[in-house]
């Protein structure tokens, strides 16, 4: 008794199938590795920018900080600066109103009355108010200063403040989801048109006979 061995081939249409098969698992590892690395890098970027934001707020917040406290010394200063002067301004006129009350005594006791009295009085007054506006002069020139003072602590601060800029962060490579799909395509493609379960158009056909 003979035996008959056939020798089974794969149908055309199962080749092609697991091919397609084939390259959509290697299209599946690809996007999912792209997505791994995308996400990484994404990730890296945004810790830069957390750490330079993080740089930016402790920077500002030292550069106010130097502000506020320049600011405040300034105005402490200019403050007992005008205190005092109200004070010298009072001793001031205290001593002048001394030196008219002498000088009358003085003049009476001398029997000197009418426009020399007068003349004496005038000329303390006038020593009086030129040393109170010498005063007034020297304070306008100290508020001066104390305002360019507070002027160039707002540059400082101003430059301090935007030192550091906000982190731009780098343009991260998009997952490529059309060119693994289209390779799964083109696989299957080429598996059929190999085992002749797909035509290929471009393929010149044979003239029939």
């Amino acid at each position: 008794m003979k035996h008959e061995h056939r020798y089974l081939s794969c149908e055309p249409a199962s080749l092609t199938l697991a091919s397609m098969g084939m390259a959509a698992a290697g299209a599946g590892a690809s996007l999912y590795g792209q997505s791994q690395q995308h996400e990484a890098a994404e990730q890296v970027e945004q810790q830069k920018a957390d750490a330079v934001n993080e740089q930016i707020t402790t920077n500002r917040k030292r550069a106010t900080e130097d502000y506020l406290q320049t600011v405040e010394d300034e105005m402490l200063q200019q403050a007992q600066e005008k205190q005092a002067l109200a004070v010298k301004e009072q001793d001031l006129y205290k001593a002048e109103r001394a030196g008219a009350s002498s000088a009358k005594v003085a003049a009476a006791e001398s029997g000197v009355v009418g426009q020399y009295l007068e003349a004496i009085q005038a000329d303390y007054r006038r020593q009086t108010d030129e040393a109170a506006m010498r005063l007034g002069v020297n304070q306008g020139n100290a508020d001066y200063q104390h305002t360019r003072n507070i002027e160039a602590a707002t540059t400082i601060y101003n430059n301090r403040s935007t030192s550091v800029m906000p982190y731009q962060k780098n343009p991260v490579k998009p997952v490529d989801w059309f060119g693994p799909i289209f390779g799964v395509a083109q696989a299957g493609l080429d598996m059929g048109v190999r085992t002749g379960a797909l035509i290929n158009p471009l393929t010149p056909s044979t003239p029939s006979k």
